[in-house]
């Protein structure tokens, strides 16, 4: 390489170096936006099987849309399908529209019109609505304080408020009970 090249080359490396010093004080890189990791979660078409005190399947929960705001938080459900005591003999299926697993998973909660499905043995199947309807699940008892319609294969009966003992097979209507039956 000669001196002529040379002289060149070092004028080109300067122009460039001169071109990028240049171009940054223009135009300052841009900050990185740092977007903070979603706290909760969020699922659609969830299936959630919770044990009981002895490690077998107590309830199984299917939501079309479950989400959780903020990690061990509520968890807010949408079309929930609740299958209680799902390998008695008689088991309870329980839906609502909406409902919400508290944040220690003490209770499921069901709201905008519940439907609870069992066998009630020789009455045939039962069947009990009502606008609300709260589950320990630590002890499996229901309750609500909400009007209540249940029917019994042909008998139906209404009443104000309701306990229900899941795992017994056992439900208890509070108050204002009246009803129907045929023979």
């Amino acid at each position: 390489m000669n001196a002529r090249n040379r002289l060149a080359f070092i004028f080109l490396a300067a122009l460039a170096a001169g071109a990028w010093w240049l171009n940054n004080r223009l135009h300052p890189p841009q900050a990185v936006v740092e977007r903070p990791a979603p706290d909760g979660f969020y699922m659609t078409g969830a299936e959630i099987t919770a044990p009981d005190a002895a490690g077998l399947p107590q309830y199984r929960l299917i939501a079309e849309e479950i989400r959780q705001v903020a990690l061990g938080g509520e968890t807010l459900l949408r079309d929930v399908r609740v299958e209680y005591n799902m390998f008695s003999p008689s088991p309870w299926l329980l839906t609502a529209p909406e409902g919400r697993v508290t944040e220690n998973q003490s209770e499921l909660e069901l709201w905008g019109g519940v439907e609870v499905i069992g066998d009630s043995g020789d009455h045939g199947p039962a069947r009990l609505l009502t606008d609300h309807l709260a589950v320990d699940t630590e002890t499996s008892i229901a309750r609500t304080d909400a009007p209540v319609a249940l029917t019994l294969g042909g008998h139906q009966l209404r009443g104000t408020g309701l306990v229900a003992y899941l795992l017994e097979e056992r439900l208890q209507l509070q108050s204002q009970v009246n009803g129907r039956f045929l023979p």
